[in-house]
């Protein structure tokens, strides 16, 4: 008896320490005592969060730039950057390519093996607000140029 009294109190006990140790529930971030943080307030700057938050980072950089090593893809061996994708595709056909993601990827040497990354598809994954703005944000990648046109 004199043991599970022990045993009951060594149990309690750690429950009681772990309780004490949790961290606390999150709150609101705020700027200062009266305002709370505003949450984004356009689409390419939620499309940003959304890049991050769906991994995009980590194959395309974190400016978009690309660079991540995928031997043997017709791509100099490197995920591709996105900076540019505004000049080649249209908003639409972007998301679609969001959406429907790239089952291959071109190979550099024909007789090489297959490059062993590919972009995922996030249809089913990603909600429409969250596509529609990544793409917003790869958009606003694209460099400004004199008299470049923006109407796509």
């Amino acid at each position: 008896m004199k043991r599970v009294f022990v045993l009951a109190a060594c149990v309690l006990a750690i429950y009681g320490v772990r309780l004490a140790l949790r961290p606390s529930a999150p709150g609101a971030i705020q700027t200062n005592a009266s305002s709370p943080v505003a949450p984004p307030d356009t689409a390419a700057v939620r499309g940003r969060l959304v890049y991050e938050k769906y991994g995009c980072v980590v194959c395309h950089g974190n400016e978009g730039k690309g660079g991540f090593a995928n031997p043997n893809a017709e791509t100099d061996d490197k995920v591709p950057g996105v900076t540019y994708v505004a000049e080649g595709y249209t908003r639409p056909e972007l998301r679609r390519k969001i959406l429907d993601g790239l089952a291959t990827v071109g190979k550099k040497n024909g007789q090489g093996s297959r490059p062993p990354y590919r972009m995922p598809g996030w249809a089913g994954v990603m909600s429409d607000a969250e596509s529609a703005d990544l793409v917003e944000y790869l958009w606003s990648l694209l460099p400004k140029k004199a008299g470049g046109d923006t109407w796509r």
